[in-house]
């Protein structure tokens, strides 16, 4: 198997420092061939964890999530929870922790101020929503450049029941997407509206360590080159990401004609202590289909 899969979990990109580095914006996913909406589904159906299983209800009490969240709308309730845990663990360019799960990682910042990447915050965040009963995902995010990715990008989409849609979240951000109507949108819509240089509006309270969030750098030149390749892993639960010997699986979402890692191809890796399979497709329907 290829390395790439197997540096997810060193994924972790500071916008400050990468905003210099960036040669290849757009131009990468703007020349892509689209996706295929006739390719059987290769890989099994995407899980998601009950908030009313024990690690995840412990997770709600301990923080007071509920409280947290407040009333009124789902869409409401989920923007306050990005925002608290936005403040609770800052970005940092460091090594992931050994045990990553959302407690671990606020207790560990809490305790010894070590700071998380953007694997560690989306790993948080995604339970953070599932204990709150909303269907959630990170996605991991990767440029045109293969086998050896230029950097990379982790974020998260949570599923809105009242829009009937995934929506778009950074927690490193604190960022959240709309269009000129002022309708969430999901990374699917936020790609497509990058190649056709259509509006999006970022949230005023994007920040980065409390500096405003620069829209163009932001997006144009960090997000339009890393949504060329996606991948989720294929089962949303409390402590997925921590290898601990049990099997993990992902499914990427590669655009129709990439040259590599094939599309239709399953990557396996077998260690001692870890298996990891990653499945690839390129329907884009099949990896964004609702919980």
């Amino acid at each position: 198997m290829k390395k790439t899969l197997f540096m997810l979990m060193a994924v972790s990109i500071s916008l400050s420092t990468q905003a210099k580095t960036v040669t290849d914006t757009l131009t990468a996913l703007q020349h892509t061939l689209p996706y295929r909406a006739d390719g059987t589904q290769n890989f099994p159906n995407f899980t998601y964890q009950k908030a009313d299983d024990l690690p995840l209800t412990h997770l709600r009490e301990k923080y007071h999530l509920d409280s947290v969240a407040g009333n009124g709308s789902d869409v409401e309730r989920v923007i306050r929870l990005l925002a608290w845990f936005h403040k609770q663990v800052p970005h940092n360019d460091v090594g992931p922790l050994p045990e990553l799960n959302a407690e671990n990682i606020i207790d560990t910042y809490r305790a010894k101020h070590y700071a998380q990447g953007c694997y560690g915050l989306a790993i948080a965040t995604n339970e953070i929503m599932l204990s709150m009963g909303y269907s959630s995902r990170v996605v991991i995010c990767f440029s045109n450049k293969y086998p050896e990715p230029q950097g990379g990008h982790v974020i998260n989409t949570v599923f809105i029941p009242s829009l009937n849609k995934w929506v778009y979240i950074d927690p490193q951000e604190n960022a959240y997407l709309k269009d000129e109507k002022g309708n969430l949108l999901s990374i699917a819509e936020v790609r497509e509206r990058l190649v056709k240089r259509q509006p999006i509006i970022l949230n005023p309270t994007a920040n980065y360590h409390d500096i405003p969030t620069k829209k163009e750098e932001y997006l144009d030149k960090f997000m339009g080159e890393h949504l060329y390749r996606m991948i989720c892993p294929l089962n949303s639960e409390y402590n997925s990401q921590t290898r601990d010997g049990r099997k993990i699986e992902y499914v990427e979402l590669l655009p129709y004609g990439s040259v590599e890692p094939p599309f239709t191809f399953i990557e396996t890796q077998q260690s001692a202590k870890q298996k990891i399979v990653c499945y690839h497709t390129s329907n884009a329907d099949l990896f964004w289909k609702k919980p």
